[in-house]
């Protein structure tokens, strides 16, 4: 690298860099000798049909001060969580509420390659005569845990609550998709039982909150799409979504103390923090214009309709 005089060396208006990884202390450092604003990368919460690296998000969010998984400090999110929350307007609550309904209505997530099945496919028991629970496993070595106040751990303190406080339910364990296709490892890799029933095969997750009533997760957004869903949400962990009154938390975030209904949350989340681009263009599109290119989107790639089951004949 050849030096420069002083006069002529670079000036940044901003540093990117993605999250809290450790490949962006370089940025972050070039940042601080800068005196750069950083701004941190990460995925957004509808960010594409298939999961991996080789695929293009469709949404990112772009924290200033933060990254939205990280409980041990503020962020921007956190902030527009505030806002939100005392937010009144109606035509923003109505938007939000029908944007919810959308999520569900079309069974939309984070990674939407996996198509709805029915609980006869699920392998299901038909009896819930004493209910069935959800709890969702993650990949070994997510940021979102270790800064989600949390440990592989949790993982094993989840399960075992999840069987003392539903004695006697049918309990689906979650795999995360990137484990169901080899590339990354999981958590409550060896747990088994009679009631157990272990979910290590693609499937949209609004399948499964069709089927339970209660929902235990460590820091997983699918924890999330659970409030969205009207189910009750218990926490190992302190995910963006916990500690705003909605959850059952289990590990305390005391800087969090405005209590956001479920739409204002939604708004915040997904209006205000994330970032669309249109696949053509990679220009900015709002959410509605959004869920309309992933629906596209998904049937092309991986040929399931408009509700999330698979497209017949294909």
């Amino acid at each position: 690298m050849r030096w420069l005089p002083p006069l002529q060396r670079p000036t940044f208006g901003c540093v990117v860099g993605w999250g809290l990884k450790p490949t962006t202390k370089r940025a972050r450092a070039l940042s601080k000798k800068s005196d750069a604003e950083f701004l941190a990368l990460e995925d957004g919460f509808l960010r594409s049909v298939l999961p991996g690296p080789d695929t293009i998000p469709l949404s990112l969010v772009i924290d200033r001060t933060g990254v939205h998984y990280d409980s041990a400090e503020s962020c921007d999110l956190e902030r527009l969580i505030e806002q939100s929350a005392s937010n009144l307007d109606r035509r923003r609550l109505r938007r939000a509420r029908k944007g919810i309904a959308t999520l569900g209505r079309h069974a939309l997530s984070k990674y939407n390659h996996a198509p709805r099945r029915t609980a006869k496919a699920l392998g299901l028991s038909p009896n819930r005569r004493l209910g069935r629970v959800l709890v969702v496993d993650q990949t070994a070595g997510d940021c979102s845990i270790s800064y989600g106040n949390a440990s592989a751990r949790s993982f094993d303190e989840m399960m075992a609550a999840a069987q003392r406080e539903n004695p006697g339910a049918e309990i689906l364990l979650k795999v995360h998709p990137e484990v169901v296709s080899g590339r990354k490892s999981g958590h409550l890799t060896k747990v088994d039982g009679p009631s157990i029933r272990i979910i290590d095969f693609d499937v949209n997750p609004w399948s499964l909150l069709d089927q339970v009533d209660t929902v235990y997760v460590v820091t997983s957004q699918l924890g999330l799409e659970a409030l969205f869903a009207r189910k009750r949400v218990v926490c190992f962990g302190a995910p963006f979504y916990a500690g705003w009154g909605l959850t059952d938390d289990r590990v305390a975030t005391q800087r969090r103390t405005a209590r956001p209904t479920l739409e204002q949350l939604f708004a915040a989340i997904y209006f205000d923090y994330c970032r669309y681009l249109s696949p053509q263009s990679r220009n900015l599109i709002h959410f509605e214009a959004a869920v309309t290119s992933l629906i596209k989107e998904r049937r092309r790639v991986a040929h399931i309709d408009e509700l999330g089951w698979p497209v017949a004949g294909a």
